[in-house]
Formats: structure tokens, C-alpha cells, sequence
């Protein structure tokens, strides 16, 4: 018998005991924390480990007496969702999901929810059956239903309105492009876009999202509309309406609901008209702790005994988006203290830190990183950051400055870690400078993760891993079958089988050996060669570690990493 004390008959958690899904206790220590929490007891108990959305669904619909169905294995039907307005499902946390000739079957947070039963019967004129589906996959859909709406909402309509007008210098205010501008960003926004590409192509124009570091055709329109969007995003960013020929640099802020983002605008002359990308820095986001980067322990312990030192040169490097600036922001996060003077130079300042001097780069004003560097220099610093290390000038002061006794943090555009030594020899630094300042090298990539909702298990044997990966390092890995997971995708993770990114790493150290090679100008692969006999694991090491662990796929480390 299930103690009354602890569970009511016939509750959720009755019933999730009496399944065997949960115990007593385990419901106990829910119940008391729902006690000071907002959250529903399903909720906490998902977040505790203790069970699964899936399985508080199927407990739930058996509760109910109402169908269990996943939306990830019926699919989204955007026509059937379309019998209600994308401001009815999420408000009432519904959406429909299927239907036949009379009926009308829809998914509910509340299946018991007679009121918004009601009022879909009124609405849509068809008979309700609500259905139970698993909440994470209803949250999802529904995000997915009103951004699509809110974009395919400017499809026919405005192009007839343009039509009407006549003419593409109209007033800017009194124009479809205003409105899908805002619709563009706002969506960005709401789907964790970095970027965001308009492109005019021969027949028409279109909008991609920059997601998890693959971009994602969102919307395609009439190339009518395409000018008038031009000079939209043109009059946000502060940029010359008539000056086509030539590429431009705008910026603009953008406020979201109780969220500050700073869009950096370039334009692009192409064939068919302007590119436009647009991206999206988040003012208000918090800074990321060092321990959330998900760095290995072979890794780690080198990295922070580098960033410790009293003084020197500590290079981050990788191509562009790759997470340099987020690693540096953790950096200073875990040295800077109230007795040192930390400044950092950037362009532009991505994040706003308490207690750190951060200066905006201006080039039109003369205010390069070559010239704030010398400035700052004069200001009693104890940690600069440099925001990129551009030309020979910014790099050989900032060289001089960590060989005065100055922690200099700074990006560099390499493939990898070696390769930081020798692009600072041919950008004109000499060995000596380089060898008595260089601290050590960080590069990094960002990979997706496997979305935890949907990844799926394979086994795979040791010959056919070998021919994947030739140079698998097989006295770490010695099994001769390995578990690994692959992407499949569902409703949760736009159906790309990824959700989120985390970033892959390999540290070269400058020992007094390495200090040897750089000043006889050794070449990139006898710096790597040295670098590995002392430690260093590569990117694609890495990278396959972070595989075995089921954090991401081969497939996705082989697209990222060479």
C-alpha cells in the first residue's frame, strides 16, 4: 500500500509510484521542494533526474484516459496547426495536431481544460479530442508554429501592397519591408540565431539564420520587396541609403522584451543587389565561468597554470565564430581581481563586465588597436586584453607589453595552436620577441551537440572506426567495439539532431624546448611534432574524445575539424 501521507490517490505522483516509475521517497523530496517553487511537480521531477517527460506523458494519458502521441514521431502538420492563431497556442499551451472528418485532435498541456476545449470547439467548428504529448516536444512545436506564422504572415499580402504603391522610394515608415525587418530580428532573436543572412538571388530574395554555427533558410520572398528591405536595415544601422557600389559598416541597438542586443550590419554589393548580415551580440548575456567550458582535465590544468603567470603572452586563436571572445571573457572572469587593473581593447565591446575598463575601438576616429594599446600602456595596467591582434604594429606592442610585466591576453586567426607561432614570425615579430613573451597557445572550434532528446545509439567496431579516423589513438581507445551516438532529430531540435554548441580545444605550452624552435624559425609541423611529445592533445583528439563521451557525433567533428 503507498503511504496516503505522502501521495494522494489518484494524483500525477500517485500514479507515477504506483507505475514503478518513481518512489515514495523520491515523490517526497518533489512535493517539498513544490512547497517553496512555482514550478508543476512534473517539472521538478524531471529536472531532479527522477523521470522522464516521456514517461509523465504516457502516466498522464493513462490518468486522463486520453491518447499518448509524440509529436517527434507524427511530425509537425503546419495546416492543421493553422485552425488557430499562434497567439491561442501560446496562451492556452495548445496546438493541433491531426484531424479527420469531424474531429479535430489537439495537444494540451491541460487536457482538462473545459474553457479552452470550448472555446476550439467554437473556433473551429469541429468536435475537440484533446491528446497527451510530452512537454518539452508541445513547447517546441508551438515555438515553431508562431515563427512561422509570424513570417510566412508577409508573403502574398505585401507584395500586393507593393504592387499597389507603385514604387520602391517610398516612405520607409509606411512600408511591408519596416515590419519584416522587425519580424527577421525579433525570430532571430527568439531562435538563438548568431547571424542572420538577406541575400537577393536572381528570382527572389531570402533570409537565413545563422544556428549553432549552420545556417538555416528561413524564409524565401518576391525580389520586389528585397530594395525596400535594403534601405530598412540601412536607416537602422546609420549607413548611406544611396550608396550602393561600395561595402558598408553599420551598428544599431535592439531592445527585445527584457533583453539588450547590439547588431553589428554589413552590406555587400553582389550580383542581383546588396547583401546584408546582421549580428546579433547579446549585451545582458552573463559571462561564461572558465569550469563551463567544457575543457578535458588534460587540458584544463595546463590552460589555468598559463593564464596564472604573473606576466607573458597568451594567444586564443581559431577562424571567426568560433568562441575566442567567450574564452577570453572566462579568462578574465577568473583572474581579474579587485587589486589588479584589468582593460581590454575590442571591437566591438561584446559584453559588459563589472569592475573591468573596457574601451571601444574607433578607426574612423584614429583610435586603433595599435595606437589605444600604447595609451593603455601609460595606465598603470596589470591585464590587457587585446580584442585581435589585426597587424604587425598591434602585435609587436602588445609583445613588448608582456615582456614589461604585463599579463597580455589577445585572438589570433590560425588553423591551430602551432600555427600561432609561426603567423606571428611572418606578420614581422621577431623570434627572440616572440620566444621570451609567448606563454602558451589556445585554439578552439565550436561543435554541436547531439540533442539529448533524440540521439541515437549505434555500435561500431574498431576496423571500421580505423577507417574513419586512420590516426585513432588506439592505446587510449583499446576496445575492439565502441558505443557511440549519431543525430537523428525531432520536433525539440528543429528535426537538425543538434541543440547547442560546446567548444573543442588543444593547448601548446611554451617550454624552454619550444622557446629553442621558435627562435630558429621551425617550421608549423616540427612546432605541432614537439608540442604533441609534450602533451599536447590536438583538436581532432579532442574532438573524438568528446565522441566517446556521446557529447557529439563523428559526422559533426568531422565537418568541423580537419
Amino acid at each position: 500500500m503507498l503511504n496516503s501521507n505522502v501521495v494522494i490517490p489518484g494524483s500525477l505522483g500517485y500514479r507515477l509510484v504506483e507505475a514503478g516509475i518513481i518512489t515514495e521517497d523520491q515523490l517526497a523530496e518533489a512535493l517539498e521542494i513544490q512547497k517553496t517553487s512555482k514550478s508543476l511537480l512534473g517539472t521538478i521531477l524531471t529536472q531532479l533526474g527522477y523521470c522522464t517527460e516521456d514517461e509523465i506523458a504516457k502516466v498522464l494519458a493513462k490518468k486522463t484516459g486520453y491518447k499518448y502521441v509524440s509529436i517527434n514521431e507524427i511530425g509537425f502538420n503546419a495546416e492543421v496547426a493553422n485552425y488557430i492563431t499562434p497567439e491561442m497556442a501560446l496562451r492556452n499551451n495548445v496546438l493541433p495536431l491531426y484531424k479527420d472528418e469531424k474531429t479535430l485532435y489537439v495537444a494540451m498541456k491541460n487536457p482538462n481544460d473545459i474553457i479552452t476545449i470550448d472555446n476550439l470547439r467554437l473556433m473551429t467548428g469541429m468536435e475537440i479530442c484533446p491528446v497527451v504529448v510530452p512537454d518539452m516536444e508541445l513547447a517546441a512545436a508551438i515555438e515553431n508554429f508562431s515563427n512561422m506564422s509570424s513570417m510566412e504572415a508577409f508573403d502574398d499580402e505585401d507584395d500586393a501592397l507593393i504592387e499597389q504603391n507603385g514604387s520602391e522610394e517610398l516612405d520607409l515608415d509606411d512600408k511591408p519591408a519596416v515590419m519584416l525587418v522587425n519580424q527577421v530580428i525579433n525570430n532571430a532573436i527568439k531562435m538563438g540565431a548568431s547571424d542572420v543572412h538577406i541575400e537577393a538571388l536572381e528570382k527572389y530574395m531570402r533570409v537565413r539564420f545563422r544556428i549553432d554555427g549552420v545556417l538555416q533558410e528561413i524564409l524565401q520572398n518576391n525580389i520586389r520587396l528585397f530594395p525596400s528591405i535594403v534601405s530598412r536595415v540601412k536607416v537602422i544601422g546609420g549607413m548611406d541609403i544611396a550608396e550602393k557600389r561600395i561595402p558598408q559598416d553599420g551598428r544599431a541597438t535592439v531592445r527585445y522584451e527584457d533583453r539588450v542586443l547590439d547588431l553589428r550590419i554589413a552590406t555587400m554589393p553582389t550580383v542581383f543587389g546588396e547583401k546584408i548580415v546582421l549580428r546579433l551580440l547579446e549585451r545582458s548575456q552573463g559571462v561564461v565561468k572558465l569550469k563551463d567550458l567544457h575543457f578535458s582535465e588534460r587540458q584544463f590544468d595546463r590552460f589555468q597554470k598559463a593564464i596564472h603567470m604573473p606576466y607573458g603572452f597568451v594567444l586564443v586563436t581559431g577562424p571567426t565564430g568560433s568562441g575566442k571572445s567567450t574564452t577570453l571573457y572566462a579568462v578574465l572572469d577568473e583572474i581579474s581581481r579587485l587589486e589588479t587593473n584589468t582593460i581590454t581593447l575590442e571591437d566591438p565591446v561584446e559584453r559588459r563586465m563589472s569592475g573591468i575598463n573596457q574601451v571601444q575601438m574607433n578607426n574612423r576616429a584614429g583610435m586603433t588597436f595599435a595606437a589605444a594599446l600604447r595609451s593603455v600602456l601609460r595606465s598603470d595596467p596589470d591585464i590587457v586584453m587585446v580584442g585581435e591582434i589585426r597587424d604587425a604594429e598591434t602585435a609587436k606592442i602588445a609583445i613588448e607589453a608582456a615582456l614589461t610585466g604585463h599579463m597580455v591576453l589577445s585572438t589570433l586567426h590560425t588553423n591551430d595552436a602551432p600555427g600561432a607561432v609561426t603567423r606571428l614570425d611572418e606578420m614581422g615579430v621577431e623570434p627572440f620577441l616572440t620566444a621570451s613573451s609567448l606563454v602558451g597557445v589556445l585554439a578552439q572550434r565550436l561543435v554541436r551537440r547531439l540533442c539529448p532528446k533524440c540521439k541515437e545509439e549505434y555500435k561500431i567496431s574498431r576496423e571500421d572506426l580505423l577507417k574513419i579516423i586512420p590516426d585513432l589513438n588506439t592505446e587510449e581507445y583499446p576496445d575492439e567495439e565502441f558505443t557511440l551516438y549519431r543525430a537523428k532529430g525531432c520536433i525539440t531540435c528543429n528535426h537538425t539532431g543538434y541543440k547547442g554548441r560546446e567548444a573543442v580545444f588543444e593547448f601548446l605550452t611554451v617550454s624552454e624546448e619550444m622557446k629553442r624552435l621558435i627562435l630558429d624559425r621551425a617550421t608549423v609541423a616540427e612546432v605541432k611534432e614537439l608540442a604533441i611529445k609534450q602533451g599536447m592533445h590536438t583538436l581532432k583528439d579532442e574532438g573524438i574524445y568528446k565522441v566517446m563521451q556521446g557529447r557529439t557525433s563523428l559526422e559533426e567533428i568531422a565537418r568541423v575539424i580537419v
